[in-house]
């Protein structure tokens, strides 16, 4: 005798289906962002240290620490730019407009090397608005 609704054999289809689909793992890569594509996420600072080489002219490095304001996986970026004796040092990351990124804070630590030598003096190192006043 033919049964034309076996409700359990689809239950069974159903529940094969479901852990199918539950067993792929699945990578998502960032697509490449356009110009325009992408909004500034700063790194929120904690603390800036520096560490002068022993060298001359002196060579000046940062040690950074903070957290990143959400989960998402995306290169950091450090620019920086001198201003007299002000030194500006941005650290961000480019996130896609319209990413959805997880609300966790991520810790955040690096060590940076100003770009320029430095001689005798005092300067100002400004990281995402975290002040410190150096005298070499």
């Amino acid at each position: 005798m033919y049964d034309p609704i076996n409700p359990i054999g689809i239950l069974i289809r159903l529940l094969l289906l479901l852990l199918a689909f539950l067993g792929v793992s699945r990578t998502v890569t960032p697509a490449p962002v356009p110009d325009g594509g992408a909004t500034r996420s700063y790194t929120l600072i904690d603390s800036v240290e520096t560490l002068v080489m022993e060298s001359y002219p002196y060579q000046v490095r940062l040690v950074v620490r903070g957290q990143q304001p959400d989960g998402c996986d995306f290169p950091v970026i450090a620019d920086q730019r001198r201003e007299g004796d002000t030194f500006y040092v941005e650290i961000y990351r480019n996130v896609p407009i319209g990413v959805m990124c997880p609300m966790v804070l991520l810790p955040y630590e690096d060590s940076i090397l100003l770009l320029e030598s430095l001689e005798s003096g005092k300067y100002i190192i400004n990281v995402n608005g975290t002040i410190v006043e150096l005298e070499l």
